[in-house]
């Protein structure tokens, strides 16, 4: 799992490749952790091939924290497979998922 990060007005972008498996699920959980902080964190998707129930741990606990803080996490880009994976979970409900980087900038989620 590859993670960049980059900034667009108040949002944190992290731009995410690869397989969200056990390693990239410690990979993410060690990108994610200093902006947990409340704020607009948007998750860009576009890159991820797969996401196993460690991936969605991760995020899960992530967006719990983020909306303790007043905060928030938009995920964009999924590709179709792993918004399936999305929808086989239930998970489509508890994110905010958004089709593309400018419409989750936006809100429009």
């Amino acid at each position: 799992m590859n993670i960049t990060q980059s900034t667009q007005g108040s949002s944190i972008i992290l731009t995410l490749a690869g397989k969200l498996d056990l390693a990239g699920a410690e990979t993410l959980l060690n990108a994610l952790a200093p902006h947990l902080t409340g704020g607009s964190l948007v998750l860009d998707f576009g890159g991820v091939e797969y996401i196993t129930s460690y991936g969605f741990r991760v995020l899960m606990q992530a967006e719990k924290q983020q909306r303790l803080k007043q905060g928030r996490i938009v995920l964009a880009n999924l590709s179709a497979p792993v918004g399936r994976f999305f929808e086989i979970a239930g998970l489509h409900t508890v994110f905010k998922i958004a089709p593309d980087l400018p419409s989750a900038l936006a809100g429009d989620t």
